[in-house]
């Protein structure tokens, strides 16, 4: 099984410039199987997720438990387990934050 988290989707434009990018990165793991994560539920995850019959695993941000490093600590837990990103740049901290996240621990990150 292949797991891809899937940041910044609403940076794609339109469904089918997420759902190409998409496709394209993961045209070759389709045959062993794979799970989303992703942070939010997005109408583009969404979408994709139930066209392509895929299953999605959100992690949402726990601020009661963890305070001012709730975002990290999502990350962190995102990120324990993934096995590349598809990031689209929507300009926010957080998205970016991921990606440097995921690259400093050695995680693939296709820019879409």
């Amino acid at each position: 099984m292949f797991k891809v988290a899937i940041i910044g989707s609403s940076a794609a434009g339109s469904y089918e410039q997420f759902s190409d990018r998409c496709k394209y990165f993961l045209k070759n793991k389709i045959k062993d199987g794979i799970l989303i994560y992703a942070t939010e539920e997005t109408p583009f995850i969404k979408k994709f997720s139930t066209q392509y019959r895929i299953d999605v695993q959100y992690f949402y941000t726990d601020w009661k438990s963890f305070g001012k490093n709730a975002l990290k600590e999502r990350n962190k837990m995102l990120l324990s387990d993934c096995n590349g990103i598809i990031w689209f740049d929507d300009g926010l901290k957080d998205t970016n934050m991921i990606k440097y996240m995921a690259e400093k621990i050695g995680t693939p990150v296709k820019s879409a």
